[in-house]
C-alpha cells in the first residue's frame, strides 16, 4: 500500500460522490425558478414529496457508495472493516427542505417585496441544502463508522478542491481526529469537505502542516471568536488551497 494509491482513491470517491450532489441540487434550483409563487405553499405541497424522495434516494445512494470506498481504503491500508451504513432521517430532509424553501420565500419577500428576488433566494439555498443533505449519506457513514468500529483509529477532513472557505480550512487546519468522542462532520451549505479514514496515528501531511502555520501566524495575540475573526480576515486575503 502507499499513501498516494489511498489519496487517489479517497480523491475519486469525493469526486464522485460530489457530482451527484451538485446533479440533484442543479436539478432542484431549476424546479425552485419555475415555482408558482402566486401560491407558494400549494407549489411547495405538490412538489415536495417528489423533491424529498429524490434527496432521500440521493443520500442512500452516498451511503451505500460510502460503504464501498470505506471497504476499498481499509484494505489498501491492509484492515479489514465492516462499514456502518446510515439510514436517511426523512424528517430531518423535510423540514431542512421546507426552511429553505417556501419559509426562504417568505423572508425575502418581507424584506424585498420582490417576487423574483425571493425566488432566486429559494433557488439558491435549496440549491445548497440540497448538496450538503445528499452529501450527508457518505459524510455519516463514515463517521458512523468511526464511532462504532475500534479498526478506523481516526479521521481527517479533506477540502473539495479550489480554495475551501475559512470555516473549512480552520477545520482542515486542525488536523486529525483520534478521539471517538468527536465524530461529528461539521459543515454547511454547498460544503464541499469529506472525512478520509486513518487507521493508526500518523503525521499531518505539509498542506495542514502550512495551514496550521498560517492559523498561528494569523491569530497572535488573539483567542476564541477574536481569533476565528482574525483568521477569516487573513483567509479571505491569501490564495489558499488545501
Amino acid at each position: 500500500m502507499t499513501a498516494a494509491q489511498a489519496a487517489q482513491l479517497t480523491r475519486h470517491f469525493q469526486s464522485q460522490v460530489l457530482k451527484v450532489a451538485e446533479l440533484l441540487a442543479r436539478r432542484l434550483r431549476v424546479t425552485a425558478l419555475r415555482a408558482d409563487v402566486s401560491d407558494i405553499d400549494a407549489w411547495w405541497d405538490q412538489i415536495s414529496p417528489a423533491v424529498q424522495k429524490e434527496i432521500l434516494t440521493g443520500q442512500s445512494a452516498l451511503a451505500r457508495m460510502a460503504r464501498g470506498y470505506l471497504q476499498q481504503h481499509a484494505l489498501l491500508n491492509g484492515v479489514a472493516l465492516a462499514p456502518v451504513v446510515v439510514e436517511p432521517n426523512a424528517q430531518q430532509i423535510a423540514e431542512a427542505l421546507r426552511v429553505t424553501g417556501p419559509v426562504a420565500f417568505k423572508t425575502q419577500m418581507a424584506i424585498s417585496g420582490s417576487e423574483a428576488a425571493a425566488t432566486r433566494t429559494m433557488a439558491s439555498q435549496l440549491q445548497g441544502a440540497a448538496t450538503r443533505l445528499v452529501l450527508q449519506g457518505s459524510r455519516e457513514t463514515t463517521m458512523r463508522t468511526f464511532r462504532e468500529r475500534e479498526e478506523m483509529a481516526g479521521w481527517r477532513r479533506i477540502g473539495g478542491g479550489g480554495k475551501s472557505c475559512a470555516f473549512c480550512s480552520m477545520l482542515i487546519g486542525r488536523g486529525a481526529v483520534y478521539s471517538k468522542s468527536s465524530s461529528e462532520f461539521r459543515s454547511h451549505d454547498r460544503c464541499s469537505c469529506s472525512a478520509e479514514p486513518l487507521y493508526r496515528r500518523e503525521p499531518e501531511p505539509p498542506e495542514v502542516r502550512r495551514l496550521q502555520e498560517q492559523w498561528l501566524e494569523a491569530t497572535a495575540g488573539t483567542s476564541g471568536a477574536a481569533a476565528v475573526r482574525a483568521w477569516r480576515l487573513f483567509h479571505d486575503g491569501q490564495d489558499t488551497t488545501p
